[in-house]
């Protein structure tokens, strides 16, 4: 387990061997300055785990509690062991009040691979889920990065392809899952410099998203670090302008975005107010705040 599955659970893991794949065209020509405001109110979660972080009183900017491994496996467990149901119900009994969405981060079981092997896993969340739901009816539960599965390689395929058809079958095997979850969670977080090939990533994952909700919200995860599975650039700041495209991007195709970060080799890293990433999403927050509504534009995807 690496530094940041400490806080997070076990990472999602991305080979970097490159392969020869034909990516969807997309134009990058997107209006930074004039983002376009999507039809429902866009929602902005903090997730980060700074330490002496601001209030973000001005912003709008909502809290949310995520659920890590570590507080609900407590001592040792095996990978593919349930937690303890008290654990779990004792949690949610604290959550009863919560006005923030509750999101579970459970990375140890795959979601993909032998059909049995999904079944059981996706059984698993499903009974952690009605515990929390059983002690707290009213909280707006979701689960990290489950549906869709975060695929890189399949989803940035062209829709026709059969490595996407099969990434959308895969996905649909997670459908009892979905249907009990208040909102989707997809994680877009940055694994390469290959801006076009994250916008296609991005809006093919967040596409993959809204077919899987059936009209409930989308909320993306985004981290302005790449993710550490890139040797050569793991948790290195994510560029201003790549994250400005990043934010812009998730804007024009979700409900909302969750950001995440914030985790250090020594526990939680010290807030930074003059981080690029930071200036950069304090000017979106501005835009968004007082953009008028207009046609989406200038991102095209064929």
């Amino acid at each position: 387990m690496s530094r940041l599955a400490l806080a997070r659970g076990t990472v999602f893991v991305v080979g970097l061997a490159l392969l020869s794949l034909s990516v969807p065209a997309f134009s990058l020509a997107v209006d930074i300055a004039h983002p376009i405001t999507p039809q429902r109110p866009f929602i902005v979660f903090d997730a980060t785990l700074y330490k002496n972080k601001p209030s973000f009183s001005g912003y709008p900017i909502r809290p949310v509690t995520l659920l890590y491994e570590a507080r609900l496996f407590p001592g040792n467990h095996a990978p593919t062991a349930m937690p303890e149901e008290q654990t779990i119900r004792s949690i949610a009994k604290e959550l009863r009040e919560a006005s923030q969405p509750v999101i579970i981060d459970i990375e140890r079981w795959p979601l993909k691979g032998h059909r049995q092997t999904v079944k059981d896993n996706v059984g698993k969340l499903l009974s952690i889920l009605a515990w929390i739901k059983a002690e707290a009816p009213n909280v707006q539960i979701g689960a990290y990065g489950t549906v869709p599965l975060n695929d890189y390689w399949r989803a940035i395929r062209g829709p026709a392809s059969p490595e996407h058809r099969a990434w959308q079958q895969d996905n649909d095997r997670l459908d009892e899952l979905a249907a009990q979850l208040d909102a989707l969670y997809p994680s877009l977080y940055t694994f390469y410099p290959d801006r076009q090939g994250w916008v296609a990533y991005a809006v093919s994952q967040l596409t993959e998203a809204k077919r899987k909700a059936n009209g409930k919200p989308v909320y993306a995860f985004l981290w302005p670090q790449y993710h550490e599975s890139n040797a050569k650039l793991r948790l290195q700041p994510v560029e201003p302008e790549y994250w400005e495209l990043q934010l812009n991007t998730v804007y024009r195709h979700a409900d909302g975005l969750v950001i995440w970060g914030g985790w250090g080799a020594n526990g939680p890293d010290p807030w930074n107010e003059d981080a690029p990433w930071w200036q950069v999403t304090k000017e979106f927050l501005k835009r968004i705040g007082s953009a008028t509504p207009t046609p989406p534009t200038n991102l095209i995807v064929q």
